[in-house]
């Protein structure tokens, strides 16, 4: 946890606090732990701009906080003067009571080990496709199209490298799963090549709009059973719990009493336990 007057010294009290043993740090103005942080680690300071603050000898977050206000807003903008104000402990950024509404839908993992096989990849993007949806139709909202990407290891040494990303606008805004799982899998199918080692993929459906507009279309079909079915899979899941009824193209597919971990899945080696929600996770004292 990172406590702050600011969003950006919380953000940096929070990279702190990872590396603690009580896992708390207050991130004051003007505090040594600004030293600490190289300029990139601030929140708001991207790749391009922490180059050009470089040549200026503007390292560490340190620097920024003592960096001359009028140069720092004439070069770069309002947005580094703002960022610069937050490092002195005023807030700039308030806090959103109300989340806005969403403009796309992203949801992607990391692969626990590298797959090469198209099968094992459709699988990852049709696992990551139903999830999408089902945030999809719990904010009572629609999508006009999907936008599909693979990545390989861009961290390992010699590898080649190959990262794709295809998108796809529906004829009709939709909360069906299997039309966005029809179009996820054909793009998967047409990015991938045989020879790369994807780590990484995902999907992102696009173009939001609120559920409850819809505008006809003359030559598109509308299936009338599609929000039912879409609503039981959604009760079925909440009330038996996530993945108890699933597509038979992502990996949510239970075998002989217990779900198998498919290959790309995350390792997850320091998750913590469910103690409140999994009987086998449960404290035992002895």
């Amino acid at each position: 946890m990172g406590i702050g007057p600011s969003k950006t010294l919380a953000k940096l009290g929070n990279k702190a606090a990872k590396k603690t043993v009580h896992g708390i740090i207050t991130a004051l103005p003007g505090s040594r732990l600004l030293e600490r942080f190289p300029v990139e680690d601030v929140w708001g300071v991207g790749r391009k701009l922490t180059a050009r603050l470089g040549i200026e000898g503007v390292l560490t977050a340190a620097d920024l906080f003592h960096a001359d206000s009028d140069t720092l807003r004439a070069r770069y903008g309002v947005t580094s003067a703002r960022t610069q104000r937050e490092l002195q402990g005023i807030a700039c950024a308030g806090l959103e009571e109300e989340e806005p509404d969403r403009q796309q839908i992203v949801v992607s993992r990391s692969f626990g080990k590298e797959i090469a096989a198209v099968k094992d990849l459709q699988q990852a993007v049709a696992t990551f496709a139903q999830r999408a949806c089902e945030k999809l139709r719990a904010r009572a909202l629609q999508a006009g199209g999907v936008w599909v990407f693979l990545h390989t290891n861009p961290f390992k040494p010699g590898a080649v490298q190959y990262h794709p990303s295809k998108a796809f606008n529906f004829v009709a805004p939709t909360v069906d799963t299997r039309e966005v799982l029809m179009v996820v899998q054909a793009l998967t199918k047409a990015m991938w090549r045989q020879g790369y080692h994807y780590k990484k993929a995902g999907i992102g459906l696009l173009d939001l709009s609120a559920g409850n507009v819809h505008q006809g279309d003359l030559f598109a079909q509308v299936d009338g059973r599609s929000q039912a079915l879409m609503e039981v899979m959604d009760r079925a899941n909440a009330k038996f719990g996530r993945g108890a009824m699933a597509f038979a193209s992502s990996a949510k597919r239970v075998r002989h009493g217990e779900q198998r971990r498919p290959l790309w899945a995350m390792n997850q080696k320091s998750l913590s336990p469910a103690y409140t929600s999994r009987w086998d996770e449960l404290v035992r004292v002895r």
